[in-house]
């Protein structure tokens, strides 16, 4: 008697663990897409103002005209990135 309300409570239990994720990711893939624009969201800002301070310390004669360019041309294409993959969600 013991062993058959073990197996059948043994039986639940993994049924239960089974049929569970089928209903908790609807859930939790709209609550990742929102993660997932937020955390563009502020990356995008992010760059945009590491972008200011990159020019205010290039007009500043703190860094060269040569680093200048690079990082500037290095943080845009970053800035692109983010706006693709935020792009990309969106029309999903």
């Amino acid at each position: 008697m013991f062993a058959t309300i073990m197996t059948v409570l043994t039986f639940v239990v993994v049924l239960v663990f089974s049929v569970q994720p089928l209903f908790v990711s609807k859930g939790r893939s709209r609550s990742s897409y929102k993660m997932t624009a937020e955390a563009l969201e502020l990356r995008k800002l992010s760059l945009y103002e590491q972008i200011k301070e990159l020019e205010l310390e290039y007009e500043m004669g703190s860094i060269s005209s040569a680093d200048f360019q690079l990082n500037r041309s290095e943080l845009k294409r970053e800035v692109s990135t983010v706006l693709e993959k935020m792009n990309s969600i969106s029309l999903e």
